[in-house]
């Protein structure tokens, strides 16, 4: 173990809320100086150590990710980094796989880690044409709509563990 403490950004694109627990529960698990903050509140990347996380809607990440990620490409390219995307829990392992890589693709540099996790949705919190497009996508994997939560605390605290290792 390193006798030194790292700085950790732990930084997301949240739509519903899904995501930003998520990474508060990774950010939790994390040794060192941690920051878990909206993309759209980070203002440098003077850290030893960055974890990006998204949802990932029709197979694209938030644009306010691929923003950010358009950004700070060059702070990025060296930077130490694992990531993490949500998507829906009902998928086969090649859409979770795709989805992880269509953030991947736009991350320059290495990357150390990958996880996929499951979300929730909230009827309530979706506008028109998000009911719409989450009703067409469960009808085509014939499964009833409804608000739903796949939120697994222990399963992305792991995640935050492990990523240990690299910081």
């Amino acid at each position: 173990m390193r006798n030194v403490t790292s700085d950790v950004l732990v930084a997301y694109a949240s739509k519903h809320g899904s995501t930003e627990k998520i990474a508060q529960w990774i950010g939790k698990e994390i040794r060192g100086n941690v920051d878990v903050l909206n993309v759209n509140n980070v203002h440098n990347l003077n850290y030893d150590y960055i974890i990006l996380g998204t949802p990932i809607y029709e197979h694209e990440p938030l644009p306010e990710m691929s923003n950010f990620i358009t950004r700070n490409r060059n702070e990025l390219e060296n930077k130490n980094k694992s990531v993490f995307v949500v998507s829906s829990d009902n998928e086969e392992k090649s859409k979770r796989e795709m989805n992880i890589e269509a953030f991947t693709d736009i991350i320059p540099g290495q990357i150390n880690q990958t996880a996929v996790f499951a979300g929730e949705i909230d009827n309530s919190e979706l506008s028109s044409n998000e009911l719409q497009s989450v009703e067409s996508y469960m009808n085509s994997i014939s499964k009833l709509m409804g608000s739903y939560s796949k939120l697994n605390e222990k399963k992305c605290r792991e995640y935050g563990k492990s990523l240990n290792r690299f910081i």
